[in-house]
């Protein structure tokens, strides 16, 4: 599913659209309006503690309610996704944060099918500088996990357990 899928009329002048699935775009004829189906940035952190132990945190709700997944979101418009991974972690767990290095990027979608809209994934190590975890915003529970404890089976993202393996590479 498209952020277009739903569109009906321009956002400009409300004139009726058509969209162009395959060029995955909408343009607006009346006005000349244009605007591309694009995936929705997130960024997140694998904070690791002295003992190398990884912190989780349990979703809270949709998708994947009560699954385990890397604390971060998505990208306010304008947002360095370094600055997300910062504010995120400080609206989830209550912590400051110093991202260390860059883990890479992974797409999915966000739904437990592939119904949700496209994400583009930012992942950073990092560590914590200031402040205990405690779940707040949208997370049920956070947890510190040795990485052999880890089940992938109880992982809230597809490309969740690709981005571990790239993390137990590198550490």
């Amino acid at each position: 599913m498209s952020h277009l899928d739903e569109w009906r009329f321009c956002p400009r002048c409300a004139a009726e659209v058509e969209i162009d699935r395959e060029e995955g775009k909408v343009e607006c004829e009346a006005c000349g309006f244009r605007t591309y189906a694009n995936s929705e940035p997130t960024a997140s952190a694998l904070c690791v503690d002295d003992d190398g132990r990884l912190l989780l945190a349990r979703r809270a709700g949709a998708p994947f309610e009560g699954d385990w997944d890397l604390p971060g979101g998505f990208l306010e418009e304008g947002e360095h996704p370094l600055d997300a991974v910062r504010r995120e972690l400080k609206e989830e767990a209550g912590v400051e944060i110093e991202p260390l290095d860059f883990l890479g990027v992974w797409i999915d979608r966000y739904s437990e099918d592939d119904s949700g809209p496209a994400t583009l994934n930012f992942y950073w190590t990092a560590r914590i500088v200031e402040g205990e975890p405690e779940p707040d915003d949208d997370v049920a529970e956070l947890r510190w996990f040795d990485p052999d404890e880890i089940s992938r089976d109880g992982l809230a993202f597809r490309h969740l357990p690709e981005v571990l393996a790239r993390w137990q590479q590198h550490s």
